[in-house]
Formats: structure tokens, sequence, C-alpha cells
């Protein structure tokens, strides 16, 4: 989970530029975590909306574990940031969460069609399921997404994991951050194949 001599700040900065740069999400949301120690590393509320995922290392905001509570200078934590936390606290060997909007991804949320892999680097990541429906930002929406996650098995940050959350978006999980970014990238690119696959008349 940690990477000696990486600043875990920079590192979500990194990768939220990523997710923008490749548009695995967009201004409307989106959310980032990484495990560091007893520490998560979150994405501030409206880091979409109102910086455009350009984030500051002073805008990530800090979860202790130990101590149950956030501390950050300047602001708020994510909306989703009880879903985080709960996967975190069901999967001691996730190190890294992040929930996107990503296009292609959205056509199969938003239809509420489970998404079945097509390319063979998406194969160990298997279907990527729905979970049941709940409101953005509840304490439900955290139970659905957990639950799904424990349907996929005990470890599912193995080869990571990702879950549809019906009309909003993906939840993708991971043993570290880059390798997370990763899982979000592969399950884009198999719902961009999967539709183009429809359209050539390959699929039903």
């Amino acid at each position: 989970m940690r990477r000696k001599n990486r600043d875990p700040r920079s590192w979500l900065i990194a990768i939220a530029e990523e997710m923008r740069a490749f548009r695995l999400s967009d201004s409307t949301g989106g959310n980032l975590s990484m495990r560091w120690g007893d520490l998560i590393y979150m994405t501030p509320r409206y880091a979409g909306s109102r910086n455009r995922w350009r984030l500051r290392p002073k805008d990530i905001v800090v979860f202790d574990m130990q101590t149950q509570t956030f501390f950050s200078r300047t602001r708020e934590p994510s909306r989703e940031a009880r879903m985080h936390l709960e996967i975190y606290k069901s999967f001691p060997g996730v190190g890294a969460v992040i929930h996107a909007h990503p296009e292609y991804t959205m056509v199969f949320a938003c239809a509420r069609v489970p998404l079945e892999p097509t390319a063979e680097y998406t194969q160990k990541l298997g279907p990527i399921p729905l979970t049941q429906e709940a409101p953005a930002h509840s304490r439900r929406l955290a139970e659905v997404v957990v639950a799904e996650l424990k349907n996929l098995g005990k470890e599912p940050e193995a080869n990571g994991a990702a879950v549809l959350v019906p009309a909003h978006g993906v939840v993708c999980v991971g043993k570290d951050l880059d390798h997370t970014f990763t899982v979000l990238e592969r399950v884009e690119i198999n719902a961009r194949i999967s539709l183009y696959q429809w359209l050539m008349g390959e699929r039903e």
C-alpha cells in the first residue's frame, strides 16, 4: 500500500489529473482516496465542479482511522466519504478507492446493465455487477457498494474490482492507487469495446 518516499497528496493529485485528461470522470463528481498507514487521504468536496480536478496539496483531506476524525486546513471531505471509509473498514487489503463517471461506463450504469468482460486484460476482473439502487451520498449507498464487493470475493483488491452503481457511476478498488486507476481504465475500455461490438452486431 505504501510507496517509499512518495507523497500521498501528490499521488492523489496526479491520478485525479489523469482521470480528467482521459475522460474517466467529469466535473459533476467523482472522488478518490488512498490508505497510508492509519490515515486515509481523500479528494475534497467539489473537486470536479469547482476545481476541474486541478488540486493543490492543501486541498486534500485526511481521515485518521484511529481517532475517526477528519482534519483539513481548508476543505471539507467528499460527500461520498462514508462509502470510502466503509470499504476500507470492510477490506483491510484495499489501498485505494476511486468513484468516477467514465463516459462509456456511465451508459451501462444508467441502463442498469452489468458489464461483461471483453478484452483479454479485462477477463480477470470478471463481470462488473450492479449494486442495488441507493441515493447518492447516503449510508445506504455505502452499504450496497460494500455488499456487492463482498459478493465478488474475500479479497477484491487482489486483482482489482469494480461495481456499477445504477444511474450514478462506478466504484473501483485495488491494492494501491496506481492499481485502482488501471482497474478504472480497464473498465472504461471494456465498456467502449462492448458498445462498439453491439454496433457491429457481434453482441445481442
